[in-house]
């Protein structure tokens, strides 16, 4: 139940204030490269570019199995993947995602003390990446030179005063909504001026996801949020960035 709450939209206030400091960055040139034909190559470099071992599914299959035996099931998942990437499928089907929970404290005593760690589908994550592969090229166009994380050419070490400056200001704060809503994450790729097909095929991903809570290796019920971005999704860093662009702004 903390979770489901957790992830629940709280329909906040309105942000139109916020969205009128956005101005469009994404040219029409970048828009048609970004809603080009996915291609089987890219999957396959999303997939190499994966870590081995890391954080496998509710199937318990880690990417280095779908590489070792992708002579046997390549066909299958490149179908998948490029239907969701190329033709509007949707992705519910592989967006099933176990919430594992790391200790946050040495002595944890309530759900607040746990860091929730999302164990992304495989097959998911492969489209998810192919995406973050194409969308990492214009990140440094649309965030600003600011912000340092996860844009190539910048280093995060940039930040290391302001971030810290940032988490005192957050642990003084003891009021205000929590999470990211969907709605906003849109309306700011609306403004920054994102081809509608490029925002329906990052909304899709973002919003077909469920979640199940796994505690002591026992799966809880799945349930449907409506808010809210996964760590462990390949995609995330650079919505992050996005709404930390727009609440800059």
């Amino acid at each position: 139940m903390y979770f489901e709450n957790l992830f629940t939209s709280k329909r906040g206030a309105d942000p139109k204030e916020i969205l009128e400091g956005i101005e469009g960055s994404i040219s029409v040139e970048i828009n048609k490269r970004l809603q080009a034909p996915f291609r089987e190559d890219e999957v396959r470099m999303a997939l190499k570019g994966m870590g081995p071992t890391k954080a496998p599914g509710l199937d318990g299959f880690p990417a280095v199995f779908f590489k070792k035996y992708w002579h046997i099931m390549g066909k299958k998942v490149l179908r998948f993947c490029l239907g969701v990437l190329n033709e509007g499928r949707e992705a519910e089907a592989a967006n099933l995602t176990n919430i594992v929970l790391f200790p946050k404290v040495k002595n944890p005593i309530s759900l607040v003390n746990f860091r929730p760690i999302s164990l992304c589908n495989v097959v998911y994550k492969i489209i998810a990446k192919t995406i973050a592969n194409r969308m990492q090229d214009i990140m440094a166009i649309c965030i600003d030179q600011v912000q340092s994380a996860f844009v190539p050419g910048r280093l995060i070490s940039d930040n290391i005063i302001l971030a810290y400056e940032l988490l005192h200001t957050f642990r003084q704060k003891r009021t205000g909504k929590k999470g990211v809503e969907w709605g906003f994450l849109q309306k700011v790729m609306e403004k920054m001026g994102f081809a509608s097909t490029w925002i329906d095929l990052i909304m899709r991903c973002v919003t077909s996801v469920s979640y199940a809570v796994t505690i002591n290796g026992n799966q809880g019920k799945i349930f449907k949020p409506t808010r809210g971005l996964r760590q462990g999704d390949p995609l995330c860093p650079f919505l992050f960035l996005i709404c930390s662009e727009g609440l800059s702004l």
